[in-house]
């Protein structure tokens, strides 16, 4: 009888031991609930940064080493026909059209503030953003899968030209040993079938070899140290048997350089920055 007792006694004590437990974990998961209740409202008052690379799954260039760069704008869409009219008028160095798409705001380049349509000097056939568009919109664009800006309309797709730093980004990744920027910095992409190397920054130069959408080491100790145009200048490279050579810049995409993102604002596509610059 003593026994039996015993073990009655011992009952409450093992319920009131599991309820403390049940509630401890009740507890605990609510308090993670809340938690990741608070940082999603948070995260959502913060602006949104665009980050334009890496945003489809790794790949790998072709069997000859090539970076896979596809145009993605369909002929006949949208965007497509945008585009077309937009490298004539860069083309032709019309000034009015291009104005017409830079936001009432300005124009952000880089990490600077906006820039407003007089402080372009588009009259200037010469001017920095005629030469970074020409380049921006000769090749393949693709779209961008994270929001517009708020003053984009509500279903509007956005796109960036060129899309060379999302190829480069998925198809040929750093290795674990190696920091992401430095790694993207010390390279560029040879876009262009049969771009010549040449052995001095010359057109008169000898041709050493040639690259197709290929990725070469720059070299910086041998950079020339004049003002950088991103068409009519080099950029000094190291191929993979360690020759040295010079590549016309209108064929050198810099995995980090300018692009242009567009979207539509009313109904009409607007350029609404061009991030970048190493």
């Amino acid at each position: 009888m003593a026994k039996k007792a015993r073990n009655r006694r011992r009952y409450p004590i093992k319920t009131l031991r599991w309820s403390i437990l049940v509630a401890s974990g009740v507890g605990l998961a609510l308090g993670i609930l809340l938690a990741a209740l608070l940082r999603a409202y948070f995260r959502a008052s913060e602006p949104r940064m665009i980050n334009v690379a890496a945003s489809g799954p790794v790949v790998t260039p072709d069997s000859e080493g090539r970076l896979i760069l596809e145009d993605e704008a369909v002929p006949g869409s949208d965007f497509y026909q945008f585009r077309a009219q937009l490298r004539e008028a860069v083309r032709n160095r019309n000034a009015e059209f291009v104005n017409s798409i830079i936001p009432e705001t300005g124009l952000g380049i880089g990490f600077s503030v906006p820039q407003t349509r007089e402080n372009l000097n588009l009259d200037d056939p010469q001017a920095r953003l005629w030469l970074m568009l020409e380049k921006a919109v000769a090749i393949g664009c693709s779209p961008v899968e994270n929001p517009p800006p708020d003053n984009s309309d509500a279903v509007s797709e956005m796109w960036v030209c060129p899309n060379v730093a999302d190829a480069f980004s998925r198809q040929v990744p750093p290795p674990n040993s190696a920091d992401g920027v430095s790694w993207m910095m010390e390279r560029v992409v040879v876009v262009g079938e049969n771009v010549n190397v040449r052995s001095q920054p010359s057109l008169d130069s000898e041709a050493i070899a040639t690259l197709s959408n290929e990725v070469v080491q720059v070299d910086r100790d041998r950079q020339l140290p004049q003002t950088f145009d991103p068409i009519d200048s080099w950029t000094a490279i190291r191929l993979g048997d360690d020759r040295e050579g010079y590549v016309y810049n209108r064929y050198v995409y810099p995995p980090l350089d300018y692009r242009a993102l567009f979207s539509k604002i009313n109904g009409e596509w607007q350029l609404q920055a061009m991030p970048g610059g190493d």
